[in-house]
């Protein structure tokens, strides 16, 4: 996503001349980055409760769930909200502008949509999937009978909520609407493709056995999922998709959701199934230096656009800056704020509600 924004900085994806830059329409489609987020979040979330169900063992506790997501969430994102309106000048309205954008509720009028931090939308998105999920959880776990029954009830339910997602755009794209594709409807697929994920996973671990055919392809040969997910990416810059704020057809917005969605799903596979210490690239993956920047993931997220559009402001006599030079800039210093936010903040405030939880008594 960092170098997806900083296409729109330097012209490659934004502007007059992007469509015949040569890079544009590779850079362009680098917000896959989100819907890569959503399957991840949708596979490592419904997880516990799928498992529990196929097992059946009681589902994880809502409320400890719930606290942690807003632990999470919620007070970095305060912060770094509070420290953009102050630094690059943001305008979030009155008193009613600003209780949306501070409770991530933007999405839902088109006065704000694209106000505040701007990437935040997805956050939106993901804080609507945290409330839904128990909800879909504890309606599937109402399925009893076999372990193959509750799996066919799962899949089921899923194709249901695949076809909600991709009919959902395209309703959207064919009514003309501007705003609505942020919304938890619209994302729907990319969220069941990895439950889905969750599904499979669970469903091999109830079995006992490890799965065959594709997914132990995909798990004992990851480079040919991440070959696949190539290909597939291939085909989203091949649709022809305008750049800027013009209108896709029915068609190019459906055909990429699928494809981003595939691709999404091509990628976190490997990360779900096979030996997790096979591999050199598994290996590279979770080395300290990776492993760290994954851990401050969460605040480059945040940060990043500020960082840019203050480098931006700051080189603004001397020219249009590279997207290369850009982008490396703007991810060492949203790194070293990104750490401070980690261990200032984020990870002594999930270390309390760890720490509140054990110390909890057990009626």
């Amino acid at each position: 996503m960092l170098v997806y924004h900083a296409g729109t900085f330097t012209g490659v994806t934004w502007g007059p001349g992007a469509a015949d830059h040569p890079a544009g329409p590779w850079v362009q489609h680098l917000n896959v980055g989100v819907s890569t987020f959503f399957v991840l979040s949708g596979f490592l979330l419904f997880r516990p409760f799928v498992a529990a169900h196929l097992a059946g063992d009681p589902g994880p506790a809502v409320r400890p769930y719930l606290v942690r997501r807003v632990v999470r969430i919620y007070p970095a994102y305060w912060v770094a909200l509070a420290a953009s309106t102050w630094l690059v000048d943001l305008d979030l309205g009155d008193w009613w502008g600003h209780v949306r954008f501070y409770g991530l509720l933007q999405i839902y009028w088109g006065d704000t949509v694209f106000g505040g931090l701007v990437q935040a939308w997805s956050l939106c998105t993901e804080v609507s999937f945290y409330l839904f999920l128990p909800l879909w959880a504890a309606l599937l776990a109402r399925v009893g009978g076999s372990v193959e029954r509750r799996i066919r009830a799962h899949g089921l339910a899923l194709a249901g909520l695949y076809a909600t997602g991709i009919a959902t755009r395209g309703l959207l794209r064919a009514g003309g609407h501007a705003v609505g594709y942020a919304t938890l409807p619209a994302n729907a697929d990319l969220f069941a493709l990895g439950m889905g994920l969750a599904v499979l996973h669970a469903a091999s671990s109830v079995r006992g056995r490890p799965p065959g055919g594709l997914l132990r392809t995909l798990g004992d040969v990851p480079g040919a999922a991440w070959v696949a997910a190539a290909c597939c990416y291939a085909g989203a810059v091949s649709l022809g998709y305008p750049f800027g704020l013009a209108e896709p057809t029915v068609a190019q917005e459906l055909l990429r959701e699928v494809l981003f969605g595939l691709i999404a799903a091509l990628v976190v596979a490997p990360g779900a199934f096979g030996d997790q210490a096979a591999g050199l690239v598994r290996r590279a993956l979770r080395s300290r230096p990776l492993w760290a920047l994954g851990v401050a993931s969460y605040g480059v997220y945040l940060w990043h656009l500020t960082v840019m559009e203050r480098l931006v402001e700051a080189g603004r006599g001397v020219g249009r800056p590279s997207i290369v030079p850009l982008s490396l800039v703007t991810l060492l210093v949203t790194s070293v704020v990104a750490a401070a936010s980690w261990f200032g903040l984020e990870r002594p405030l999930l270390r309390r509600v760890r720490r509140d939880r054990r110390r909890r008594p057990v009626v």
